[in-house]
């Protein structure tokens, strides 16, 4: 169980304004009005509800804060379809070659290949209606139900052959493909797809992924749902930022891997992770201030001090590959980890990347959870 560490005012002037830090979700402009104005918070009853808890798990000797409860997250009654009858609807895509396309109004099949389309079809209750995937992330059954985990996974990738990918979509009978944009994408393989169903690409990249939700859930025929998900996450990161005056405390968010040179380095801002604690209005170290998902460089005048990865409190991102674990422990056994402040006060903690670095409105609301139950907590001793 996690115990409440003492609240710790920090002065102003050492990097940070005299004015409070702007509350975002993401780069939309309506939902970022929507955080700074709306003037209701979550029901108290929607809290009760859905209660914070932390498994007992551990990873790389830590206690592994999850917030999320996998066969919990999806909802439990699909959202109503709001097209009625059998015909088609045009909705937006990223496909440069086809801007709209035509899809069913009331998907029936419909192949997820992205973590952002999963985690949509999760939220609006449509997990019965998802025939396949692709794109999870590893350990992605830490916040979603095994039995949505366990569909087949095309396992896209840049070298997937464009005949290979179609056939393997074409033996799950969709009526509908939800599929992720990539760096570099192959319009082979959208063209494939296209000819076994009706296929909708969406901006798979972190820092739009609230414009992708919209997207997404209005291919699924449910816009409005869409919308009412966004607004969840909204009055989630108000309760938590009320719950929790996350302003007060620098927050770092570090990425523990096996590519990082040593083997620790501060997390990318255009993750979910850093994004929510965007939301929150969180405070953070100098060196590691952010603003719409992108790197804030200190004032001259108050430059960084100290190491740039210790702060009030660490939320250290581990998981996600072979090794992962293993390069924790030696990560965690360096001297300049036990050197921190933060790791000294036993304020660190340990936070899935499947989650941190997820993508869609479920993933959002673990981290939010993750901040709200570990934010102002002194981890367990052992």
């Amino acid at each position: 169980m996690t115990d409440l560490a003492p609240s710790r005012h920090r002065p102003r002037g050492r990097g940070y304004p005299s004015t409070p830090v702007r509350v975002t979700v993401g780069v939309v402009g309506p939902l970022v009005a929507g955080l700074v104005l709306a003037g209701c918070g979550p029901s108290p009853v929607d809290m009760v509800e859905h209660p914070v808890t932390t498994t007992p798990s551990r990873m790389a000797g830590e206690e592994l804060q999850r917030s999320a409860e996998p066969e919990e997250s999806c909802a439990p009654v699909p959202a109503p379809a709001e097209f009625a009858g059998n015909g088609v609807r045009r909705v937006e895509s990223v496909d440069p070659a086809d801007a709209t396309v035509e899809v069913p109004r009331s998907p029936e099949r419909i192949l997820a290949l992205g973590a952002g389309a999963v985690d949509v079809a999760c939220g609006l209750g449509l997990q019965d209606l998802v025939v396949g995937t692709s794109g999870l992330p590893r350990d992605a059954d830490v916040y979603l139900p095994a039995p949505l985990v366990g569909l087949p996974d095309l396992a896209i990738t840049g070298d997937s052959g464009a005949e290979e990918t179609a056939a393997a979509a074409r033996e799950l009978d969709p009526d509908l493909i939800v599929l992720a944009d990539s760096l570099d994408p192959d319009p082979s393989v959208v063209r494939a797809l296209a000819e076994v169903a009706p296929t909708v690409v969406y901006d798979a990249r972190a820092l739009n992924w609230t414009e992708s939700t919209e997207a997404i859930a209005d291919a699924y025929g449910r816009p409005r749902a869409g919308g009412d998900l966004l607004l969840d996450v909204i009055d989630r990161a108000r309760f938590t930022a009320d719950a929790t005056t996350p302003s007060d405390t620098w927050v770092s968010l570090v990425s523990v891997s096996v590519s990082d040179a040593d083997g620790v380095a501060v997390q990318r801002p255009d993750t979910l992770g850093s994004l929510m604690l965007e939301a929150v209005g969180a405070g953070r170290p100098p060196a590691q201030r952010t603003r719409d998902g992108q790197r804030i460089e200190p004032a001259p005048e108050s430059p960084p001090v100290g190491d740039e990865l210790d702060g009030d409190v660490i939320f250290a991102v581990v998981g996600g590959g072979d090794g992962s674990e293993q390069s924790a422990r030696e990560a965690f056994a360096t001297e300049r980890w036990t050197d921190l402040d933060a790791v000294g006060a036993r304020r660190m903690f340990v936070v899935d990347r499947a989650v941190w670095e997820g993508s869609g409105p479920v993933a959002a609301r673990a981290v939010l959870d993750d901040i709200r139950s570990s934010i102002n907590g002194i981890a367990p001793d052992g």
